[in-house]
């Protein structure tokens, strides 16, 4: 499961952490399925983004769509 969020009128993306509702934009064109390590336990907030970022799921999808394998992801 992946939390997206909104995209406000600049571009970015407006994140808020799901355990202490801290909120910041994030500048990111690529996807709006944002995961920041949030200050108030120094944990990624949403849990269920952190796999989408830091075991390279996001950074695979890219390449193999970029690849034109022709799959849609």
């Amino acid at each position: 499961m992946l939390i997206f969020y909104p995209r406000l009128s600049n571009g970015n993306v407006l994140w808020t952490c799901d355990n202490c509702g801290y909120t910041a934009e994030v500048s990111e064109l690529g996807t709006n399925a944002v995961a920041l390590v949030c200050q108030c336990d120094m944990n990624t907030h949403p849990e269920c983004n952190n796999d989408w970022y830091y075991k390279g799921l996001y950074r695979s999808k890219r390449t193999y769509k970029e690849s034109g394998s022709g799959a849609v992801w």
